[in-house]
């Protein structure tokens, strides 16, 4: 397997280096695999890769898409473009397909396979305005009927019981239900901005409101957030707009049983945990995301991963997956997990970006041996 050097040079020179701050280090894997898997170098326009969501479509084969744009933010014209890519020989088997709107950003995309197989994009779509703001213009979506091979037109969401979201965070599928944490802004239907939890019976021909998350966990601002189920019903992981990251408990309508700020009470976090997302591997908890050990970023980002007592809402262990090093990692760190069987052991995959001394992102490939989190 190719691994790429690209990213190395950063790790060399002392004088990348910041001072490590009094907190605790998180330990970090012995065996990590690194790869690039889109690469903005050499690119003459749109060279911006970014926000990789991925969704198996066999054994080993994912579909993977991501932003390609000029900036992390502010590009109207940006596409969500998508590959098929084989895991085992590392390459990509059809030729990308873009997805995008007229002088409209195609921010983020998240997949949603659906009980009958039939699988969507489901894509943060903006327009910038003459303050130059993101302004959402509602949910868009595309869906395909052959796994991925073609999509159809973009579609938009539209108004659920009142409320029109723009921004798709997290879905579960138990049997036929499929319930998503989704976002609501104050400027579409329905007038405010929060987090909510839907659902559909029906493959997504239909949507149905639960709650309102960002009331029932006290009327905190919050933004991306993520969910797995545990025991009757979820835990949820949310990332405040107050620089918090918090786990919540619930039951399967969403009421809240116990919550905690683990901002508040774990010294190696000082900030959100950005794109938060949940796995469960071999009884265990895990939330993996963007990370601050050092208050006031005295530290450069990094991929962090926490093990978590499900019960508590309390870091069991964590761990430094990227940039432990203390490189100067401009904008990243937004990773999508994968449990990968091979005939000798588990690996976790974690697809994400990464951008270096300022330079547009590379979409990057991290493998590890899943085992080592359990110790």
């Amino acid at each position: 397997m190719k691994v790429a050097l690209t990213c190395l040079a950063f790790l060399l020179s002392s004088s990348l280096f910041a001072a490590e701050p009094t907190n605790s280090v998180p330990d970090t894997p012995e065996f990590k695999i690194e790869e690039t898997i889109v690469t903005y170098r050499e690119k003459l326009a749109n060279d911006y890769v970014a926000f990789p969501a991925v969704l198996r479509t066999g054994e080993n084969e994912i579909l993977l898409s991501y932003k390609r744009g000029y900036s992390h933010a502010r590009d109207p014209g940006a596409t969500l473009e998508i590959g098929r890519y084989d895991l085992d020989r590392g390459v990509f088997i059809q030729e990308p397909i873009q997805i995008g709107m007229p002088n409209r950003v195609m921010q983020m995309g998240e997949w949603i396979r659906f009980p009958n197989g039939t699988l969507g994009t489901f894509i943060d779509a903006h327009l910038i305005n003459e303050e130059n703001q993101h302004i959402r213009i509602g949910l868009r979506y595309a869906l395909s009927k052959d796994n991925g091979k073609t999509f159809g037109p973009l579609q938009r969401l539209g108004v659920v019981d009142g409320v029109e979201y723009g921004y798709l965070f997290d879905t579960v599928t138990i049997g036929q239900r499929l319930y998503a944490l989704i976002m609501t802004f104050e400027y579409l239907a329905g007038g405010r901005r929060t987090v909510d939890a839907v659902y559909t019976d029906d493959n997504g021909e239909n949507w149905h409101f639960i709650r309102n998350l960002s009331e029932e966990f006290g009327d905190i601002p919050i933004n991306e957030s993520g969910l797995i189920p545990y025991r009757d019903g979820f835990i949820v992981v949310t990332r405040g707009y107050d620089s918090m990251a918090r786990l919540h408990r619930v039951d399967k309508e969403f009421n809240l049983i116990k919550e905690t700020n683990l901002t508040e009470i774990t010294p190696s976090i000082s900030s959100y945990i950005g794109r938060p997302r949940l796995f469960e591997y071999r009884g265990a908890y895990f939330l993996i995301g963007r990370n601050w050990r050092a208050p006031d970023r005295a530290l450069p980002m990094e991929l962090g991963l926490l093990r978590i007592d499900p019960d508590d809402l309390t870091v069991e262990k964590q761990f430094v997956l990227d940039n432990l090093a203390k490189g100067k990692v401009t904008d990243g760190y937004y990773p999508f997990p994968m449990l990968i069987e091979t005939d000798e052991e588990t690996l976790l995959n974690v697809i994400d970006y990464r951008a270096i001394f300022g330079n547009s992102p590379d979409i990057v490939r991290f493998q590890f041996r899943a085992d080592e989190f359990l110790d």
